[in-house]
């Protein structure tokens, strides 16, 4: 069985139920699980890549464009969102090909959306105002949404 570390991009056969019948769809996907869990588990912790968002592209998805250094280094065909709200456990024997991989500061971003989408929402105060932790790369005031 082939080994995959964290940041890998595979090719997944996810079944997919249409009209009753069960037929499988190949999508691709990250694996974000730790490459100790990797090496010893027969499943993975993975993030579906898709090209179509269904929903407004917030601080809780990376986007890649298919053009950039990232994007070719990971084998996208298509511009893609990794939406980090979706986290599947996938068994290894559903993974079809490695077709690349993200570098560590995209594998960083990834994490750091995983953080902020298993962050607790309410400040506290009851306000219902979400308080979204900054990036690192801003300027350290936080963003605030009302929910």
């Amino acid at each position: 069985m082939h080994s995959y570390k964290k940041g890998d991009v595979v090719l997944v056969s996810f079944p997919t139920l249409v009209d009753g019948v069960t037929q499988n769809k190949r999508r691709p996907g990250v694996i974000v699980s730790n490459d100790y869990n990797n090496a010893r588990l027969d499943d993975v912790l993975l993030i579906p890549l898709t090209s179509n968002p269904t929903r407004i592209i917030d601080d809780f998805c990376v986007c890649v464009a298919m053009n950039s250094e990232e994007g070719r280094g990971a084998g996208l065909r298509l511009d893609s969102v990794i939406d980090c709200t979706v986290i599947a456990t996938i068994p290894k024997t559903l993974l079809v090909t490695k077709i690349g991989a993200f570098t560590e500061v995209t594998v960083g971003r990834i994490d750091g959306c995983i953080k902020r989408n298993i962050t607790p929402c309410d400040d506290g105060e009851g306000t219902g105002v979400l308080r979204i932790p900054p990036r690192p790369d801003d300027d350290g005031t936080p963003r605030t949404q009302t929910i």
